[in-house]
């Protein structure tokens, strides 16, 4: 007997509804309120979270998200960061883009942080850029901000900017700030200003079964030897990676396939219409 799957709503492109959303933490106050304040299209579909501290101490300074006690070390301790979760509605996928923010350390602070996501388990630093540039700002080894000067009085500096291929999920995203490298553990640093951009989709990303017509679309989910093997006759097969685009097209017979060896190991959406179905189903690609 044939399988009876799950159809992703992404066979559905055209009818999604993806709206945009800005999160931002301006930190105004003493003590700075920590809620963010969410706007955009997209606001009434996602829950932004307070931002939270772990492992540091946090400092009276108002008007920034002020700690002290960063680790000396020239790598990230994994039980000391900053945290801050963007939570979709049912029913809505949720992808963020980007990601900016202000820093400012003492003349003793740490010199060097990086941001990582759930998305991996908190394995990756971030891609991290300078953008507006700024002569006291770059980015080292792999996607490592540093502070370029030392100084005795430091000022905050913008241009920290974050990009990510988060991208249609329906649970919740949660980032970490990691800071480092200090010069004295009682040394303080600080963001301000964060702002995080992305989308909220509503509609097509959803899930529904076809139990009429018990469609097998791809008859190894895993694949592994690069070649995705059809369980039907199917025609306008495409191929999404989790950006969204179209990386294949095909149509095939029963027990057909398709040549993936080209593309990258990885998530991947196969969509295709099955007597007159559409139908779609996720793949990981060894």
């Amino acid at each position: 007997m044939k399988k009876i799957f799950t159809i992703l709503g992404i066979a559905a492109l055209s009818t999604m509804n993806a709206q945009s959303f800005t999160a931002t933490y301006d930190f105004e106050g003493t003590p700075p309120p920590t809620t963010g304040a969410v706007a955009g299209a997209g606001s009434s579909n996602i829950a932004a979270g307070n931002f939270t501290t772990t492992g540091y101490t946090q400092t009276s300074t108002g008007n920034r998200f002020a700690h002290s006690n960063a680790p000396t070390a020239a790598s990230p301790d994994l039980a000391k960061y900053l945290q801050v979760t963007i939570t979709p509605n049912a029913g809505v996928s949720l992808s963020v883009s980007s990601v900016t923010f202000r820093s400012q350390r003492s003349g003793t602070g740490p010199r060097s942080y990086v941001v990582r996501s759930n998305a991996d388990s908190y394995a990756a630093n971030l891609p991290a850029s300078i953008s507006p540039a700024n002569a006291e700002l770059e980015v080292v080894g792999t996607n490592e901000f540093h502070f370029v000067n030392d100084c005795s009085t430091c000022t905050g500096q913008n241009g920290n900017t974050l990009t990510t291929a988060i991208s249609n999920v329906t649970t919740p995203v949660t980032l970490r700030f990691y800071f480092y490298g200090a010069e004295a553990t009682g040394g303080t640093f600080s963001i301000d200003d964060v702002i995080i951009t992305g989308t909220a989709t509503t509609g097509a990303l959803g899930t529904s079964e076809n139990f009429r017509t018990k469609l097998n679309l791809v008859k190894n989910t895993f694949v592994k030897s690069d070649e995705i093997t059809f369980g039907a006759d199917v025609k306008d097969v495409k191929v999404y990676n989790m950006m969204g685009q179209v990386v294949k097209s095909a149509s095939v017979k029963e027990n057909g396939t398709v040549n993936v060896s080209d593309l990258s190991k990885g998530n991947y959406i196969v969509t295709g219409t099955v007597n007159n179905e559409p139908v779609s189903q996720k793949i990981l690609k060894d």
